[in-house]
């Protein structure tokens, strides 16, 4: 991948000191799906946790396993194609690609014939966004990849937390929801609850709205964790150690199987 998607990765996930709502840019567009969302009634379905029945990934990784429930109501179109590029064994055998040490780390795609990090080999391989309002960038989150703006492909981005994200920044956006006359009061309360929720459980504040977000991590964080903690160069992002995704095994959630 370019140096410059890299540097452009990086700092979308240190935007929320000075960005607006509509300003937290993942790609080069200037569009933000945060924008448009009704914060009136919203669930954080990524706090409950897998149910019997919802599609899972496990990702079998040099050092460790992690599993994921999959988002296929929100994003049916994202979640669909994952899975087909995961039962196909593409994600197999593959290299984390990048790391932003601590924040998050990037897999699923390939090299093309020009030695161009990739996970498409045409445009029209492309999926156009799913955000929604109820999935975000939280810490153990399943986001989408792609320098195309307004879409997705083969790549994908696990979360792990951005530690810059101060309560000092949390603050400053408080105020600039208060002080939006666009917004009602009880948007503007659950938009501060929100903030707070950051804070608490962890994630990448700067992908909400550019990114679709398919999964969430609910066993395994602390590879997840480990992966993330990888040391990487601080010009391309790739990691120092080689650590290989051996396997993205889709399955179903039992809760029995669970126990």
């Amino acid at each position: 991948m370019k140096r410059k998607i890299f540097a452009a990765l990086a700092a979308a996930s240190i935007l929320v000191s000075t960005a607006g709502l509509s300003g937290c840019t993942f790609t080069s567009s200037n569009y933000n799906a945060m924008q448009d969302y009704d914060f009136t009634d919203f669930e954080l379905v990524q706090l409950e946790g897998p149910k019997d029945g919802d599609t899972i990934a496990i990702f079998d990784t040099d050092l460790g396993e992690f599993r994921a429930v999959l988002y296929d109501e929100y994003c049916p179109n994202s979640v669909a194609k994952f899975v087909e590029r995961a039962e196909a064994g593409l994600y197999d055998n593959l290299p984390i690609y990048a790391v932003v040490t601590d924040t998050y780390f990037l897999t699923g795609g390939h090299e093309n014939d020009k030695g161009v990090y990739t996970g498409r080999d045409s445009d029209e391989e492309a999926i156009a966004l799913e955000c929604n309002v109820n999935l975000w960038p939280f810490k153990g989150a399943l986001v989408t990849y792609s320098e195309l703006p307004g879409y997705s492909d083969a790549r994908y981005i696990v979360c792990n937390t951005d530690s810059t994200m101060t309560q000092e920044q949390i603050d400053e956006l408080k105020n600039t929801i208060a002080e939006n006359e666009n917004r009602s009061d009880e948007e503007k309360q659950n938009l501060s609850d929100l903030f707070d929720k950051f804070l608490e459980i962890g994630g990448v504040f700067g992908m909400a709205g550019s990114v679709t977000v398919f999964g969430q991590t609910y066993e395994g964080m602390d590879v997840v964790e480990k992966i993330s903690a990888l040391q990487a160069d601080e010009n391309t992002y790739r990691p120092l150690e080689n650590v290989m995704v051996k396997s993205v095994t889709i399955s179903e959630y039992s809760s029995d199987a669970a126990e």
